[in-house]
């Protein structure tokens, strides 16, 4: 999954956290963000999310930046400030679903998290080429090198993948297990 994906997905998950933890949000007159469901995603977000997306980019940067620029000169605080960047989106996706779910328009919540799911499943639709391929970013540049998607990055893709569904299946469950209690 490339960062712009992981942008996204982090997005999607905060409005999909205020959706799932709707009942909690409508019954209770405390802020959004002090809610048990914005307790869950940041915990999400921070031991799942972020950390996957800093495994990409330390064992596959320059694909998982999708050869836009040479991660081996991007300074350590700014590829930080990504990190902390795709957390608050997260974070701001939550603040917007809570916001419409208090309001009952989660139709338009519904609608904003298909959007940002459609959005990181068509940076594979947009860049195929740039995600087939696996190289530096000089050997992407250069044309010369690069091996087909596979190995290590597939392998990686698909427990990371897995790690992430179940994060998220645990994150619907434990937010709509709270709201029972």
């Amino acid at each position: 999954m490339p960062f712009t994906s992981f942008l996204l997905f982090g997005f999607g998950m905060g409005v999909a956290a205020a959706l799932t933890g709707a009942h909690e949000l409508r019954l209770s007159p405390r802020h959004a963000l002090l809610s048990g469901s914005f307790g869950v995603l940041l915990a999400f977000l921070g031991l799942l999310v972020v950390p996957i997306s800093v495994y990409f980019y330390v064992f596959h940067g320059d694909w998982f930046m999708l050869y836009l620029v040479d991660v081996r000169r991007v300074p350590s605080a700014l590829a930080l400030l990504g990190f902390v960047l795709e957390a608050l989106l997260g974070v701001l996706g939550f603040m917007i679903g809570a916001s419409l779910v208090r309001t009952q328009r989660s139709a338009i919540a519904h609608a904003l998290l298909a959007l940002t799911v459609l959005g990181a499943v068509s940076v594979v639709l947009v860049c195929p080429e740039r995600l087939r391929m696996v190289g530096t970013y000089g050997q992407y540049r250069g044309g010369f090198g690069l091996t087909s998607y596979g190995g290590t990055l597939l392998q990686g893709t698909v427990s990371m993948g897995v790690v992430l569904a179940a994060g998220t299946a645990f994150l619907v469950y434990r937010i709509r297990h709270a709201a029972v209690r």
